[in-house]
């Protein structure tokens, strides 16, 4: 049994969705997984850590007895206890233990966890562009040797040469082994059709029951030389915002791959669409707002995003295969690197 302790620079990094994929991938090798989160934020209740229910909901695994809460000033020997015994628990019949570390705790802190837990640590990075490898010096130096090498998570797309130019060397002379650099993916923004209705405060009038769709871009409608079809066909898993009263806009998303349609000024769809929508299975909800209204309070969407859905945790499982060296690290936890 191996037990892998991951922490990060900050809050919102990327801990969670990390610790998900990495399980995802290591049970693609054959390998039985446990992730659990002992310790829970500082200012939460430890019965409502929203990263704890992410992980028991996407891997449909329980919360035995943690998140416990942290002391409120330091991490004592009790809360230290308390998560050995969690870890121990998860041990029983799993290959790996993967162990997310709390913001609440400090660098010596977190240190100290993974040695009550003989774990090997990595950090997650969310990259910016004035990191620096003395950023980072002071978290993967308390872990000493159990630090076992960072990750860099959600390079943007035309950042790509000042990585490899600067930061990565940099990491290089300061000692910092970088496990991979997984890029940016636009679905890690999407939310479901639910939580776009609550948003906008859209009511449904079609398939109100679909409400679990991941919504990843959003198209307006609007008047086109080109035909709906391919104007609508440029994205998938959209909502597609146009006016209640241009049902042919309506239409033409409706053939194309549509999470769901938000019909603008109050208007209701007419029988034709409603049928449509319905045989297709796309939820259609109604604004009272404008299109213009609507889409500029479209522009805070995002800040609700959290990685809350299978297709998020798909798709960041596919990256993890494809920019870390999970052998190499299956490696280094001591279960092998091969397919099991």
């Amino acid at each position: 049994m191996a037990v892998l302790y991951v922490a990060s620079d900050r809050e919102g990094a990327g801990k969670t969705s990390l610790c998900l994929a990495l399980a995802r991938s290591f049970q693609g090798a054959g390998r039985s997984v446990r992730v659990v989160k002992p310790v829970a934020a500082v200012d939460l209740d430890a019965q409502s850590d929203p990263d704890s229910e992410i992980i028991c909901n996407l891997l449909g695994q329980p919360a035995d007895g943690w998140p416990v809460a942290p002391g409120e000033t330091s991490l004592n020997d009790a809360v230290l206890r308390d998560a050995a015994a969690v870890v121990a628990k998860a041990t029983e019949g799993s290959d790996i233990v993967i162990v997310e570390a709390s913001c609440a705790l400090s660098p010596a802190e977190s240190a100290r966890m993974a040695e009550a837990l003989d774990a090997t640590a990595i950090v997650v990075v969310r990259y910016l562009r004035e990191l620096t490898a003395s950023d980072l010096k002071p978290l993967a130096g308390a872990f000493g040797d159990r630090f076992g090498g960072c990750v860099i998570i959600g390079l943007t797309r035309y950042m790509g040469t000042e990585l490899q130019t600067k930061l990565l060397p940099s990491l290089e002379s300061e000692g910092v082994k970088c496990l991979g650099v997984i890029p940016e993916e636009r679905r890690m923004l999407g939310v479901t059709v639910g939580k776009l209705a609550q948003h906008l405060h859209g009511r449904f009038v079609v398939c109100g029951e679909e409400t679990e769709g991941l919504v990843e871009h959003l198209l307006v409608g609007m008047p086109s030389m080109d035909p709906g079809e391919f104007y609508f066909g440029i994205r998938e898993r959209k909502a597609a915002i146009v006016r209640g009263d241009r049902p042919d806009l309506q239409f033409a998303a409706l053939n194309t791959d549509t999470a769901c349609l938000v019909l603008t000024k109050g208007y209701e769809p007419i029988e034709y669409v409603r049928y449509e929508a319905e045989q297709e299975e796309v939820p259609v909800m109604v604004v009272d707002t404008d299109t213009l209204t609507t889409m500029d309070a479209l522009n805070t969407l995002v800040d609700g995003a959290r990685f809350d859905h299978p297709l998020k945790l798909e798709r960041l499982a596919e990256l993890v295969e494809s920019h870390l060296d999970v052998p190499a690290l299956l490696r280094s936890l001591g279960v092998g690197g091969g397919d099991g």
